[in-house]
């Protein structure tokens, strides 16, 4: 069946034939003609183009149940709600019709019923339909927006639709229509979206933008990355790059109250970075008491680190020693070791000896944050792909060609929420860097087999007796 545009001459084939209309819209010129024969057509207006996508396309073949349908009318309804909703009508070889519909939050298939077989409950709000209970959950009045193809009622007419839900089954419901001035009744079924969507062939056009978009969001991504790694490299630029010194120390005194001179090194560089000593204390007298200074050669500014106990580790002698400097400048120093006797005991005169063998850091940064923002970042952009990719924005897919990363961007504030994010991780990182609140720490621990700095290896290493028993005692030093 064919039919010509009065208005653009546009020619529109159908594959089957339709009769009982009571109008025709063009689906090129968009020009609404009204006529119960093809030869009565006569022009009343023109339709602006839909302002929502539409899946259907108009003479389309589709299969739902094991049935073959021909699209032949595509209309587009605006609720006083300020909602969209579209239906399609499809037609067998047989004359048996069957309706499309979806919105912002459904999408169902509905086939007509007789009116004899719906009953009105007497005590309102509720019907009945082969020995199932309805209950009324909305009614919407609606004007048409847009139209393609044959239509069976007055499109400048307003519509109301009362939508029973079964009590039973909340997918099955039935619709109750009030058009030019009748009553039409229609068994529907809730479908999930995919399968709805499915049906059209447009679906594959979807999937295909789909692509598109999800290719658009996966550059933002690697720029979001980027651009996070780039921050994170400007504002520790100082930081990052460190610079490594080893000592292998030995010291003797004539009594535990002494204070050792260490070799002189040069802190490099043009900002104040951390310091970090890490090594290892030895020494056959004790229990003693160790304070690390730092000093300054050029200023003479000394910077203490604190004391801790030398513990009694009478096998070995040595102790795991770690001090952290907060922010010293680039320049030359020393360290001093500083003994005294622990616990009160008065300054012993012995042949004292005391061993550091340490590693010094200057410089470095912790990447534990950047990991995480890194994580955080690529968590935010995942939650938004999905909700830009879902099916209830397929909308917004469809303009797939058309989109810009501006576009995207915009979706949702996912600009606004990037914003946010490097806000702030730069004012993390400008807290951090800028803070005056640190402090110089140091700290002891026992060696439990672990190789430090120098050409020696210390280790205490605890043994397991016979039938398993733990023992404390056993230990080695080579």
């Amino acid at each position: 069946m064919d039919v010509i545009c009065k208005k653009c001459g546009h020619l529109h084939q159908f594959k089957i034939e339709v009769t009982d209309f009571s109008g025709f819209v063009c689906a090129n010129c968009h020009s609404y003609f009204k006529g119960s024969t093809l030869e009565t057509l006569t022009y009343v207006k023109e339709f602006s183009a839909p302002l929502v996508m539409q899946w259907a396309t108009l003479g389309e073949l589709v299969r739902f149940k094991k049935n073959s349908y021909w699209i032949i009318t595509k209309i587009q309804r605006y609720s006083k709600n300020g909602e969209y909703g579209n239906e399609f009508v499809g037609l067998n070889a047989n004359k048996e019709d069957i309706y499309f519909s979806d919105g912002v939050d459904y999408a169902s298939a509905l086939h007509t019923v007789e009116r004899e077989k719906v009953m009105l409950l007497p005590k309102g709000n509720t019907c009945k339909f082969n020995n199932r209970h309805y209950d009324l959950e909305y009614t919407e009045e609606q004007t048409v927006v847009y139209a393609e193809g044959f239509v069976f009622e007055d499109l400048q007419s307003t519509s109301t639709t009362n939508t029973y839900i079964q009590t039973v089954n909340e997918d099955r419901f039935i619709s109750q229509e009030f058009i030019d001035n009748d009553v039409q009744y229609y068994q529907g079924i809730y479908l999930d979206d995919e399968v709805y969507y499915k049906i059209f062939d447009s679906y594959n056009n979807y999937t295909a933008q789909k692509e598109v978009v999800g290719g658009k969001l996966r550059n933002i991504g690697v720029f979001a990355i980027l651009l996070l790694a780039a921050l994170f490299w400007f504002l520790n630029w100082g930081q990052i790059s460190k610079d490594e010194y080893k000592f292998d120390e030995k010291f003797s005194g004539k009594k535990t109250n002494s204070e050792f001179v260490g070799a002189s090194f040069e802190l490099k560089g043009d900002k104040p970075k951390k310091l970090v000593l890490n090594g290892i204390s030895e020494s056959k007298s004790h229990p003693i008491q160790l304070l690390v200074k730092l000093v300054n050669e050029k200023t003479n500014e000394i910077i203490e680190a604190g004391t801790a106990v030398h513990e009694n580790n009478d096998v070995n002698y040595a102790s795991g020693l770690t001090v952290d400097f907060c922010r010293i400048q680039p320049g030359i120093y020393h360290l001093v070791f500083a003994t005294s006797a622990a616990n009160g005991t008065a300054d012993m005169a012995v042949n004292f000896e005391l061993t550091e063998d340490y590693k010094l850091t200057y410089g470095g940064t912790g990447y534990t944050f950047f990991i995480l923002c890194l994580v955080g970042v690529v968590v935010l952009l995942g939650i938004f792909r999905y909700q830009i990719l879902s099916i209830k924005n397929k909308n917004f897919v469809a303009r797939a060609e058309g989109l810009g990363y501006f576009d995207i961007l915009k979706f949702d504030r996912l600009g606004i929420a990037l914003v946010a994010f490097f806000a702030f991780f730069v004012a993390v990182n400008l807290f951090v860097n800028s803070s005056r609140d640190c402090r110089t720490t140091m700290r002891t621990s026992t060696l439990e087999d672990h190789t430090y700095t120098g050409s020696r290896s210390h280790y205490r290493r605890s043994f397991y007796g016979s039938g398993g028993s733990y023992s404390g005692y056993g230990s080695g030093h080579k």
